[in-house]
């Protein structure tokens, strides 16, 4: 979605463009983030809605001095200084502003199967991006034997209410069910639960195979590191990197992207 407004800012010639060009690493939703986390914890034990208003008013009465608050004037001593999460900010401004150049001129595309395994896999292309990815990238529902159609409401094998193209909703997995569907299922996605059943019973049987075998690998474990301390501030230095490279990096990546 955020994508798509880019897209049309950039089409229309809008000014939020060059905002959001120079002004990119400074975009975050931390702090919204944070105080809905800092709400669903103080309100998880309430159910009613009397219940919740009441503890609302309870919050904004307090909320001069109360935990929301120190959640954002408490000091927190970071790895990084200011001058290195800068440039890192830059960095990371840098990649998303080169990673839009390179998708914008393909937005019109869509991907291409390469190929497909012998368990209906696919393989697509994403030339905007320059990698490849399958099917097991999407929801559950993509790798099983019966993917989510998307013609028809409900997957389920035994349904007999097909006139009915109102009454369903999409489990997390991808597939569709009718409510009364779903409740012969038990609430679950027999589909996807005989599929893990599968699998769980494959890994299994493979990995006593592996057990009863005469031939055993062993594989050392790692040292443990003492000096973890001292190497994460190594690789902070390292992460910045110089100054003036960094800023000119950004500089031609604005550029690019305003010129698209």
């Amino acid at each position: 979605m955020f994508l798509s407004d880019i897209f049309y800012w950039m089409e229309i010639g809008h000014p939020i463009t060059n905002l959001i060009t120079n002004h990119l690493a400074s975009l975050s939703d931390c702090p919204v983030e944070i105080a809905h986390s800092i709400i669903w914890r103080c309100t998880a034990k309430f159910f009613t809605a009397q219940q919740l208003r009441k503890e609302a008013h309870f919050i904004f009465q307090q909320r001069h001095n109360n935990s929301f608050q120190q959640h954002f004037v408490n000091s927190v001593k970071y790895l990084y200084t200011p001058k290195q999460m800068r440039m890192l900010f830059q960095k990371c401004a840098i990649w998303i502003l080169e990673s839009f150049a390179k998708i914008y001129p393909t937005r019109n595309q869509y991907p291409l199967i390469l190929k497909s395994s012998s368990n209906d896999i696919n393989t697509y292309k994403l030339p905007s991006l320059g990698y490849e990815i399958t099917d097991r990238h999407l929801p559950r529902g993509f790798v099983t034997s019966k993917k989510p159609n998307i013609f028809t409401l409900c997957d389920f094998v035994y349904c007999d209410r097909t006139d009915d193209s109102l009454n369903g909703s999409i489990l997390a997995c991808g597939h569709g069910y009718h409510s009364y569907c779903l409740q012969r299922c038990q609430y679950k996605c027999l589909i996807c639960l005989n599929y893990l059943q599968n699998k769980v019973k494959k890994n299994v049987d493979a990995l006593i195979i592996s057990l009863t075998s005469s031939t055993k690998e062993h594989i050392e474990a790692e040292p443990i590191n003492e000096d973890s301390e001292n190497a994460a501030e190594n690789d902070s230095d390292n992460a910045t990197g110089d100054v003036a490279t960094i800023a000119n990096q950004l500089n031609d990546a604005k550029k690019s992207f305003l010129e698209l």
